[in-house]
């Protein structure tokens, strides 16, 4: 059957009444999304397995044995490249590279690992566990260097592809983890009887300095494991400080200045170096005396710091059987909430828009090297947050990615790096990041 056409009046007649319907609709969809907290109000208690992990409590006083080793990970032309919003694409083939040190003493078997990456997403980590075999009860520190020019795509999440990790590419993905994976199971092939050296100093002529708010975190953290005959197996190295030398222009995959340190280091070592960060969600580098040339500008950074991590450990104590201690905890988190700085009318809505993506739950892996204690944030925990949070030397951007994580009172004024937070005033105190837990 053939409908029959309105006539122009009854046509007229039936859009006038349609719009008003279509306007009220739209309205009362924008009413909703301004006003109305679509996502999660709370999250209850973690199950028992989170991103791939379990809870985990182990400590050893005995001999320690170590391993370490260096995987490379090929960029392609034409990868996605991670670190600045938008989506960059390599313009040249490019090498970066992944580091797992293994430190085993008894029961405790901890992996620490350095990846070339600006994040570690939960579902990478996941990703890695099931390469390597590794079960949910594993100590494991799976930490990302930052660097804002390495291989992108490793994220299932349209909003962080948009961010800057670049358009999601199973192909990358898989080849990151295989990576990781490789070199967990190298290290723990090749472990034997070694000794400890840690060390840290509080750098007060750092290159690193404040970007926005806050004191920056001036420490260095220097630990280095070599065998029985003296030979170094590994040397790790934490110092807070945004690798973000090569622009946004930059085209080709690098490791920035950590990845320049980790060189530094292994020429004069001859073994595996990992480069991590600190609390740097606020600290940047400073360019006094620095080359104009991004690249040279990096090597200069990364050698400074490879260098003054080595005269630390030359004073530093030698031990056979350091006490080592590893706990996996997991984290309910609060629920997305858009930064202070949202003008208010639009706040609701970029909290809904975050809570299409946000985590309720978050992993954290603590360390205890020879009284040292080394601690995972799942994100870019500011200065004052190392300052204030007692003993624990934390590492940021380990076990997944949650955003900045900023001092709650300054969070809550919207100050500092509050506006690149997505969980709101209260991420600090849900990942037991303050003194008085």
């Amino acid at each position: 059957m053939v409908p029959v056409a309105l006539p122009g009046r009854a046509a007229r007649r039936q859009l006038r009444l349609a719009v008003p319907i279509a306007g009220a609709a739209l309205g009362l969809l924008a009413l909703v999304v301004l006003a109305v907290p679509l996502g999660r109000r709370s999250a209850g208690p973690p199950p028992m397995v989170v991103h791939g992990r379990a809870t985990l409590q182990v400590r050893s006083e005995g001999p320690v044995e170590v391993g370490a080793q260096r995987m490379t990970i090929e960029v392609p032309r034409g990868a996605s490249l991670a670190g600045y919003a938008g989506r960059r694409r390599a313009a040249s083939e490019g090498q970066v590279y992944v580091r797992a040190l293994v430190l085993r003493s008894g029961e405790v078997r901890a992996v620490i690992v350095a990846l070339d990456a600006l994040l570690v997403s939960s579902d990478l980590e996941e990703e890695v566990l099931r390469r390597a075999q590794l079960p949910p009860r594993t100590c494991l520190l799976l930490a990302a260097t930052h660097t804002h020019s390495g291989p992108g795509g490793t994220w299932d999440n349209a909003l962080a592809e948009v961010a800057g990790n670049g358009r999601f590419d199973p192909a990358m993905r898989d080849s990151v983890a295989q990576a990781v994976a490789d070199a967990i199971r190298g290290a723990l092939g090749y472990l034997r009887t070694g000794r400890l050296a840690v060390a840290q100093v509080e750098w007060a002529n750092g290159p690193a300095v404040v970007r926005s708010a806050g004191p920056v975190d001036p420490m260095l953290s220097a630990l280095q494991a070599r065998d029985e005959t003296g030979r170094v197996v590994a040397t790790l190295v934490i110092y807070a400080m945004h690798p973000t030398v090569l622009p946004p222009s930059w085209r080709t995959a690098s490791g920035d200045w950590p990845g320049a340190a980790a060189r530094a280091l292994e020429h004069d070592t001859q073994a595996p170096a990992l480069v991590l960060q600190g609390a740097g969600g606020n600290a940047t580098w400073s360019r006094d005396g620095l080359p104009a040339d991004p690249p040279a500008a990096a090597q200069a950074l990364g050698t400074r710091v490879a260098a003054r991590a080595l005269d630390l450990l030359e004073t530093a104590a030698w031990t056979d059987g350091a006490p080592l201690a590893c706990a996996v905890t997991l984290h309910s988190l609060p629920p997305a909430q858009a930064s202070a700085r949202v003008p208010w009318p639009l706040r609701r809505a970029a909290s809904n828009a975050l809570a299409l993506w946000a985590e309720p739950f978050a992993v954290r892996t603590q360390l205890s090297i020879d009284g040292v204690r080394l601690g995972g944030v799942p994100g870019e925990p500011v200065g004052s947050l190392a300052l204030g949070g007692g003993p624990e030397r934390f590492i940021g951007l380990a076990d997944g990615y949650l955003g900045y994580v900023e001092d709650p009172a300054r969070a809550a004024r919207g100050e500092g790096e509050s506006s690149r937070t997505y969980h709101g005033p209260g991420l600090a105190r849900a990942l037991d990041l303050l003194e008085e837990r």
